[in-house]
């Protein structure tokens, strides 16, 4: 009896950064991809599901248009007000899209790069 405890509390170990590795995958490039797509409307968002992409994509890069006049030197952006979010989703997704080896790496730092890259801050 006493052999099953320390074993599950092994297994429960193990479990968590399994977890941890499934949860990072949320934030990535390639998880964000098709709702920028939506988001930039190529093509326009048909089914419930692809609305929920695309909304999740455009508070993504609304968070990064936040902060992009904050970040470092060589990823600060400042992207002018008047700029529609679809243009702006537009440029993210091309920018991305120009790279697809690097889907895997982080959206909000992958993001921050394409908005500098089309509007850097002066």
């Amino acid at each position: 009896m006493m052999l099953k405890t320390p074993l599950v509390f092994v297994m429960v170990l193990l479990a968590f950064p399994w977890a941890g590795a499934r949860a990072e995958d949320r934030r990535s490039v390639e998880k964000l991809i098709q709702g920028c797509r939506y988001e930039a409307l190529r093509p326009a968002p048909v089914q419930d599901s692809e609305w929920s992409e695309a909304f999740e994509c455009r508070d993504a890069i609304a968070e990064s248009v936040k902060v992009g006049p904050i970040q470092p030197k060589m990823l600060s952006s400042c992207v002018p007000e008047s700029v529609s979010p679809h243009i702006v989703a537009k440029a993210v997704v091309d920018f991305l899209e120009q790279r697809p080896e690097r889907f895997h790496e982080r959206f909000d730092i992958r993001s921050a790069a394409a908005l500098h890259s089309a509007w850097p801050c002066p």
